[in-house]
């Protein structure tokens, strides 16, 4: 799924993250680098959603702790 795809899923999730947001989890290497296609895109599996989805929710749980 391209990026656009994996936002709307990320909603769904009840997860609110921006594409530099999860651009900057994947370059510091907080979630796994999914696939790029033949034209360099991410093409993203349902394993880096349920990746993503995890690692924003732990995210949203430590900043309200704080």
């Amino acid at each position: 799924m391209c990026l656009s795809e994996l936002l709307r899923e990320l909603r769904q999730s009840g997860v609110d993250a921006s594409e530099s947001r999860i651009r900057w989890a994947i370059k510091t290497g907080k979630v796994s680098r999914p696939r790029v296609d033949s034209s360099f895109r991410f093409d993203f599996r349902a394993e880096n959603v349920a990746e993503l989805v995890a690692y924003f929710a732990d995210r949203e749980v430590s900043h309200v702790a704080k």
